[in-house]
């Protein structure tokens, strides 16, 4: 079963919720729960089973979150207040909010969502705003054709957009 929702087609969702503690460096699995569901407009409409409410309700817990989102088809791995400088979207003007929901993990120093490919977007809440639209250094490329004294130097800069993001949150689900 899939959903269209803004023009993309999201195929199902799958997720695992693992429980993460450091020893001596390392990470060891604890509790680990597959959670499968469609993905849908509203968050309540999913049926959650108890044990993932639980874990869930672990995560929210926690002081700081992470996220791996996908921005225009590149991976970031992104905390409240980070700023990513990515490729130019012109649609966008400064101040614009953005509602990003294809993420692949989200977690925090003890727990871990894992998305496959996305985690549901009913569990979280991320925004960025775009705070600046930069241009980025100065590349000089010399073209020559061989056996001639003709050559041609371009110039070129890339052209950036900046956000910075405003919110990561957990959202609670019911069972």
């Amino acid at each position: 079963m899939s959903s269209v929702r803004a023009g993309r087609l999201f195929p199902r969702v799958a997720a695992s919720i693992t429980l993460r503690t450091p020893v001596r460096g390392f990470q060891t699995t604890r509790a680990v729960l597959q959670v499968t569901s469609a993905t849908t407009a509203s968050p309540t409409a999913t049926k959650w089973s108890p044990q993932t409410v639980e874990l869930v309700n672990r995560l929210r817990d926690q002081q700081k979150y992470y996220a791996t989102v996908i921005i225009k088809g590149r991976p970031f791995t992104v905390t409240q207040n980070d700023i990513v400088v990515m490729d130019r979207i012109k649609d966008l003007e400064l101040g614009d909010s953005l509602a990003l929901n294809q993420v692949t993990e989200l977690g925090s120093r003890d727990y871990t969502i894992k998305g496959q490919p996305f985690v549901n977007p009913g569990m979280f809440k991320i925004e960025a705003t775009v705070i600046e639209h930069p241009d980025g250094k100065q590349f000089t490329v010399t073209k020559k054709k061989q056996r001639t004294a003709g050559q041609k130097t371009t110039f070129h800069r890339n052209h950036h957009t900046m956000l910075r993001i405003s919110l990561i949150d957990v959202n609670s689900i019911q069972a």
